[in-house]
């Protein structure tokens, strides 16, 4: 059964029959908890103080006749008094008794004039934007730092219900993954379900999914953000909480069932094999630090009104670092701030969750609790994680080779800004990366075939062992939510000019129109993305050959620029139905051919020159020549497969490898040939061979 307890904040204690909150809070001076009985327009009810205890944590018990937690939700928060404002018997709401400063030189922001919510919260009860759009509820400019947010401010929730059984998965070697990006409200709001949108919704469209071949289904951020802030924001890379869901992904919304529901998600997902990633976000909060760069006007809800200067890289002067790009950066590696990123990860491991992305995951590297930048893959939270969540008792995955029960780690290796902030191969040996090498070598292929080698060729093929050395760790994808989306990626020369931030540097192409060199493109690159070692991800998206119309920035648009149209898909005869099938059977070609995800890939890979002969690996005039327009590699599978391609505009005259004793050549696949939907056996192939312009072919041996 699941088991949603947690080392902080609230939990019911069966002994004593009490709930038992407990904070962290190094520089508090006095704490609060403050009860409601409603999360809205109300003042509280209750207001306890609270007890400081070793560590910087605060603690206290409720008794649950009082609470009634089994019967109705439970509405907290926290009012907090530090080094910055003192404490003082005669405090009121509204008032500025004990008033020093709105901060102070090490960081305090403590305003006991705003409510905050718990940091371990299992829900919350509203977003801020919900009941007060411009923030100024929670902000401290001019006058509003003696505003009493209490009557608006999030409220934690917390409900005793039952626990939802999660079946797990039969352990499998992570190389084996075919992993699947979805935003979880694109992934069924189109359909003509009434769970659309939500984590029932996905569950009722497990089916689909498994008949498509993913086996691991990698969300965008399911824990609870804003989505009613000013700039707007889907995507969910605001967090609020790392502890709760966004209620908005609940088909039952009745308080304090946000969890059952994706727990019931999660157990139906495994029924079918299919495993669950979340992405997490522990570089930035959505707290969003300052407004208008105002070090005196800042936004407490939770994190900062708690204690700022350990929750977050603070500088002297009242700024946040903000090395995310997104307003603060989370202090990562800081007794407290640590606890509550592995206490947060345990938890959803014991709901069933079995691998997680962490985004700008460089963040994590860092060893210092200051705003210097000094990354460590030896000494930081991403070097202890694996040891830290053994000693909770959850295995780290370190051989994705084996098959073994634990959980997976997936760094995407850097951050938006600050010195060093590139680390792609950095990260210790039980973390996955998301490959950027990987992803651009995919798209130059056909968008700018000048530029590549056949030495980055064979570094795709082989997982990019020079970048990870020798250790299968790459995640080898050709788009993901960031940028262009894979049809758009091969239709725009440029974004869109309705897109909001985004870039004109990424790879894209629309090939002079010419719409033969577009669809070629889209399975050429799918081929490659399939047919290689690493862990293949795609957005569920680029299946069905979704487009957003040149946007490559959809962090804020809850319409029809995300919301993925299976239709389409399903009519037969249209492209997004082509584009499908051929996707569901390159994954099956791979999942019949373990030699894919086998550890002795490399070695049982040869290459080859356009007349057949095996190309030495001493050979530099060939690996490093960007006009050598050929590239061929053959696998000793239980068959032999031969893939080569052709980067040029011309047709290639090539010879194929000598075929073993009895044995003969048979094609089965040419991008170029859109009727080609799968990789059986059709035409029988003597020696020879012309490879079309820009094609794409595998050759199985029988």
């Amino acid at each position: 059964m699941t088991n949603t307890k947690t080392p902080l904040g609230a939990n019911y204690i069966d002994d004593i029959k009490s709930v038992e909150f407990k904070l962290f809070s190094k520089n508090a001076t006095k704490v609060f908890l403050c009860i409601f009985d409603a999360p809205v327009d109300e003042s509280p009810v209750m207001e306890l103080e609270m007890t400081k205890t070793q560590n910087g944590i605060w603690h206290t018990y409720v008794k649950d006749y009082i609470l009634n937690c089994s019967k109705k939700p439970i509405f907290y928060g926290y009012r907090v008094f530090g080094p910055n404002w003192e404490f003082y018997e005669k405090f009121e709401e509204g008032s500025n008794i004990g008033f020093i400063s709105k901060f102070d030189e090490k960081g305090n922001r403590f305003n006991p004039n705003k409510i905050a919510y718990d940091p371990y919260s299992k829900e919350l009860s509203h977003t801020p934007g919900e009941v007060d759009k411009s923030y100024s509820a929670f902000r401290t400019g001019d006058s509003l730092h003696l505003r009493p947010s209490a009557k608006s401010a999030p409220k934690s929730v917390f409900k005793l219900t039952q626990p939802v059984e999660v079946q797990q998965i039969n352990p499998r070697p992570f190389s084996s993954e075919v992993i699947g990006e979805v935003h979880i409200k694109d992934l069924t709001q189109k359909l003509d379900i009434e769970e659309k949108g939500t984590f029932s919704g996905a569950a009722g469209f497990v089916e689909t999914l498994k008949e498509i071949g993913v086996t691991m289904v990698e969300f965008l951020p399911l824990n609870e953000f804003d989505s009613h802030q000013h700039c707007g924001n889907y995507w969910g890379y605001m967090p609020l909480s790392y502890f709760s869901l966004k209620r908005d992904y609940a088909f039952d919304k009745t308080r304090g069932t946000v969890i059952n529901e994706f727990c019931q998600m999660v157990d139906i997902f495994h029924k079918n094999g299919i495993k669950v990633c979340l992405d997490m976000v522990y570089n930035h909060t959505g707290e969003a630090g300052l407004v208008n760069n105002n070090p005196d006007d800042a936004v407490l809800l939770s994190y900062a009104a708690i204690d700022n200067s350990s929750y977050y890289k603070v500088y002297k002067n009242g700024y946040y670092r903000s090395n995310s790009g997104c307003g603060n950066d989370f202090n990562a590696n800081q007794t407290g701030v640590l606890d509550l990123i592995i206490d947060s990860l345990v938890f959803w491991i014991n709901l069933g969750v079995d691998a997680f992305r962490f985004d700008l995951a460089a963040a994590l590297l860092e060893n210092s609790c200051n705003c210097e930048e000094i990354y460590d893959n030896i000494d930081s939270l991403a070097a202890r994680l694996k040891d830290k969540l053994n000693a909770k008792g959850i295995n780290v995955i370190d051989n994705f080779s084996k098959s073994e029960k634990g959980v997976i780690l997936i760094a995407e290796p850097w951050t938006c800004g600050g010195k060093n902030c590139y680390h792609l191969g950095n990260f210790p040996s039980f973390w996955a990366e998301w490959n950027d090498v990987s992803r651009d070598t995919l798209r130059k292929i056909t968008i700018r075939p000048q530029e590549v080698t056949p030495y980055q060729l064979r570094e795709l093929v082989e997982g990019s062992p020079n970048i990870f050395s020798g250790v299968n760790k790459s995640i080898n994808y050709i788009a993901s939510h960031d940028g262009f989306c894979l049809f758009d990626l091969n239709n725009y020369n440029k974004k869109s000019p309705l897109t909001d931030g985004g870039s004109n540097w990424e790879i894209c192409s629309d090939y002079n129109r010419k719409v033969d060199y577009q669809k070629n493109a889209i399975r050429k690159q799918l081929a490659l993305l399939f047919l290689s070692y690493g862990i293949p991800m795609i957005q569920i998206g680029d299946i069905i050959a979704h487009t957003k119309h040149g946007n490559n920035n959809s962090y804020n648009k809850d319409d029809e620029t995300n919301y993925l149209d299976w239709t389409q898909a399903f009519s037969s005869g249209t492209f997004q139905n082509q584009i499908m099938q051929y996707t569901t059977n390159l994954i099956r070609f791979r999942k019949e051919n373990p030699v894919f995800w086998d550890e002795n890939f490399k070695n049982l890979t040869t290459y080859h020159y356009d007349n057949g002969e095996i190309a030495s690996i001493d050979n530099k005039g060939y690996w490093d020549n960007t006009l050598d327009f050929f590239f061929g590699y053959c696998i000793k599978s239980s068959e032999r497969i031969y893939i080569c391609s052709n980067k040029g505009y011309d047709k290639l005259n090539i010879k194929l490898p000598k075929n073993s004793v009895n044995k003969s050549w048979y094609k089965s696949l040419d991008t170029t040939d859109f009727s080609i939907l799968d990789l059986s056996y059709k035409n029988y192939i003597e020696k020879d061979y012309v490879l079309n312009p820009m094609a794409l072919c595998v050759f199985r041996e029988k």
